[in-house]
């Protein structure tokens, strides 16, 4: 900068004849220029270093939460051999008797009551306790389900009634099965997003089970029974309303949570195809849901 300063002075100090005062500014920013081209990369290094350093570390952010992978493999629905029922587990091994083959995230309905079947030595499972435990690909644990088993009702070796406790978020779990801490069998199963739902509605069926093309009848509930009809508008994801039903009023149960009686309301909505989708349920909107 020094050297700079005084050439620059030098350059002012010259007699008019010996250089143009336009020339004098082009050697001045010819100067200028290569003194400031030759900072450029000491300058840029360290930003680029930092720029991939952040990078790495976003997309080691970003991937950890789904790089836990579940060992187990995938549940089957397969039919109980002395009696038509399906159940959901590993065959001959162990097997959930459930209203729903499919359970839904937030949801108490579906595991409020359902049946663990067990196959095995009777002797090591009769009498014994058990323990369900589910974790999901983010290495989140719960526990679903403990308590006592009894002996076969039909061809299995030990059975209980039970219930488990909702799943906290969609996606893959492993469900595991422990017998006296032993770990007995485990398998996947896929849990389905919350039901879509409003202020004061919620919808009881999951849109992932609704046939594609299909008029299919679904209920909602809520709190609010003072209308014996309500409007019911399908909106696709751009906003527009590609369905408009009628839901009537279909019967009520006091709930047994304390929060007093609870109405259904019955109605029909069409997918036709696969999508992303909001309800307007009496002006209320749900969250957009798929399909």
């Amino acid at each position: 900068m020094e050297n700079y300063n005084k050439l620059e002075d030098k350059l002012k100090k010259l007699p008019k004849y010996f250089l143009e005062n336009e020339q004098k500014e082009k050697i001045l920013y010819t100067l200028k220029s290569k003194r400031t081209s030759k900072k450029k990369p000491i300058f840029l290094t360290p930003i680029l270093t930092i720029v991939g350093i952040c990078t790495v570390f976003l997309i080691l952010f970003l991937t950890k939460e789904d790089s836990y992978r579940l060992s187990a493999q995938p549940g089957t629905a397969f039919t109980l051999p002395d009696r038509d029922q399906e159940v959901v587990g590993v065959e001959e091994k162990i097997g959930i008797l459930v209203v729903n083959e499919q359970f839904v995230a937030k949801d108490k309905r579906r595991g409020g009551k359902l049946m663990l079947y067990f196959w095995g030595d009777a002797s090591a499972l009769v009498g014994k306790n058990y323990r369900v435990e589910a974790e999901n690909t983010k290495g989140e644990k719960i526990q679903l389900s403990q308590g006592g088993l009894s002996s076969g009702l039909y061809s299995e070796d030990a059975h209980t009634l039970t219930s488990f406790i909702p799943f906290p978020s969609e996606g893959e779990w492993q469900l595991s099965f422990y017998v006296e801490e032993e770990l007995f069998e485990a398998f996947t199963i896929n849990v389905f997003p919350p039901f879509p739902k409003t202020e004061h509605y919620t919808m009881l069926d999951s849109p992932k089970e609704i046939p594609i093309g299909e008029s299919y009848e679904i209920y909602l509930e809520s709190l609010n029974g003072e209308k014996e009809k309500i409007e019911v508008k399908l909106l696709d994801k751009k906003g527009n309303v590609v369905g408009n039903t009628t839901f009537k009023r279909d019967g009520s149960f006091i709930d047994g949570g304390g929060l007093g009686t609870m109405y259904y309301y019955k109605g029909k909505i069409t997918l036709k195809e696969h999508g992303t989708w909001k309800l307007l349920i009496d002006g209320e909107a749900t969250g957009i849901f798929e399909n």
